[in-house]
């Protein structure tokens, strides 16, 4: 759901790109044919892409502030991505005379290009691939003998006379006129960035996951344990936590308040602590959860 423009050349680098990302969630065949739809070219605004969606019973989140272009000294990059099962990701790095292009899947290069001299990438859906490589080559001879700053005026007023619901309103531009020595080392390094990036999300997520699963196993109803020397000793099913997190202490006898007497049955009843035979309340400072 993206445009990326990049040219690379004697009068140096320059790149443009929208900011929309798009969310779906639907039925995975219903997707299929909205994006479809999508890619033909049929649907202009976000009215007629929220009404479209409408039909399909697609919900869609419109988020128009992700970051696809980006300059780094004498360097421009520039990503297209695509979120499913598996992350793909492509990516353009620019510099005068100089072009890389690589496909990245997960943490994997799967295709790396080097192109030198000069030359136009554009990465996009169909529709809008075809759209700006038809402008495009109405000013092919003249870019050549454009300054960068106005190969990037030329991408503005390209892009934004094209009114489609998969571009954001607003694109970014970024020019440069000098050659990057260390190209391959500028890469290496913002690869690298990703892929921490990503690993420390993967471990966010795992974390996430595992809160998640503590939260569901806290009791909310029933008997978990016996008092014995004043202390609350829990049944073999349960244990108690100190706190909701990815790694809590862990505790099979709690302090508890309150009164009550030597081998009471201590019980959970509308997420309140209980005595059974009394129906008086109890207080532990711990988090009792099923085992």
């Amino acid at each position: 759901m993206s445009v990326v423009i990049g040219y690379y050349g004697k009068n140096g680098a320059v790149i443009a790109g929208d900011k929309r990302n798009l969310l779906f969630n639907g039925i995975e065949s219903n997707r299929e044919k909205l994006e479809e739809i999508m890619y033909s070219g049929q649907l202009r605004t976000d009215e007629e892409l929220l009404k479209k969606a409408s039909e399909f019973d697609v919900k869609i989140h419109i988020n128009d502030t992700r970051e696809k272009v980006k300059k780094f000294g004498n360097v421009l990059s520039g990503e297209v991505l695509s979120i499913g099962r598996e992350s793909k990701r492509r990516r353009m790095y620019l510099t005068k005379e100089k072009c890389v292009i690589l496909d990245i899947e997960n943490d994997q290069i799967t295709n790396k290009s080097v192109k030198n001299g000069s030359g136009i990438v554009v990465f996009g859906n169909r529709y809008i691939k075809n759209l700006v490589e038809s402008e495009i080559k109405k000013h092919v001879q003249k870019i050549l003998k454009m300054s960068a700053k106005e190969i990037s005026a030329l991408f503005e007023k390209i892009l934004k006379n094209i009114e489609n619901a998969t571009l954001s309103n607003e694109f970014e531009y970024y020019f440069v006129e000098t050659y990057e020595n260390n190209l391959e080392k500028v890469i290496e390094n913002d690869l690298n960035d990703l892929f921490n990036y990503r690993k420390e999300l993967s471990l966010k997520m795992v974390e996430m996951q595992k809160v998640m699963m503590i939260a569901d196993k806290i009791v909310k109803i029933g008997d978990v344990g016996e008092i014995e020397n004043g202390n609350l000793v829990l049944y073999d099913e349960f244990l108690a936590i100190d706190k909701i997190c990815p790694e809590p202490t862990i505790y099979c006898e709690i302090g508890i308040t309150g009164e009550f007497a030597e081998g009471d049955i201590i019980t959970i009843d509308n997420e309140s602590l209980k005595v059974k035979r009394t129906g008086s309340p109890v207080v532990v400072e711990k988090i009792i959860c099923r085992k």
